[in-house]
């Protein structure tokens, strides 16, 4: 029972440790610079910033000298993006504008899922849920700021054929990253296997 327990006591305390050094969120912005030039438009690979992005984003450069990184949507498939390893995640917004010109305009309307529920619906709360978008970058963010595990957009009318995106905001977990304890977890661990050890011997003596 006594070795029980301290075997117990040694788990939990490194256990411990490991939870509480897990790494926290980290901030990112995916501008899809280093994708290179693509004037028609490729298809967005999938794991891409750590993320599976659907079959319909379209990744685009524009610009004299091919300066300006977006991204576009084709006219069938899926906008639904997710993380490559479906941990959660945050978005925070991202830039959004029409391909039309500085005279053209949509909209369109940001889903959010967690956990196999939809968290945020844009188009079941009218104007405030409404995505609007001009001929120059602007940043849109849902009402909605706590954790989700998927995404995608909603529209009521061809603008998608002309929305473009860039600046993809998001904090995240990396991917990567491998929960390290800390020495002094590695310290009660071993002090836990010590109290073991000295149990073990009394025993036999």
């Amino acid at each position: 029972m006594r070795r029980a327990l301290l075997t117990f006591l040694a788990a939990g305390s490194l256990a411990a440790s490991v939870a509480a050094n897990a790494a926290d969120p980290v901030a990112g912005v995916l501008g899809f610079e280093e994708l290179g030039a693509s004037p028609t438009g490729v298809h967005l690979p999938d794991g891409y910033g750590g993320f599976d992005w659907g079959d319909r984003w379209y990744y685009m450069t524009q610009g004299v000298a091919q300066e300006k990184h977006f991204l576009a949507t084709s006219t069938i498939g899926s906008t639904f993006i997710r993380r490559g390893d479906d941990a959660d995640f945050y978005f925070d917004g991202a830039d959004f504008w029409s391909r039309r010109g500085l005279d053209a305009n949509g909209d369109f309307f940001f889903v959010l899922y967690h956990d196999g529920q939809t968290v945020y619906q844009g188009n079941l709360l009218g104007n405030d849920g409404r995505m609007r978008f001009f001929g120059t970058p602007s940043l849109l963010t849902p009402g909605y700021a706590g954790p989700i595990d998927g995404m995608t957009f909603g529209f009521d009318n061809d603008d998608y054929d002309h929305l473009a995106m860039d600046n993809f905001r998001f904090r995240a977990t990396p991917i990567a990253a491998a929960p390290v304890p800390e020495p002094e977890g590695y310290a009660l661990f071993l002090a836990g296997l010590g109290l073991l050890g000295m149990v073990a011997r009394r025993r036999t003596i």
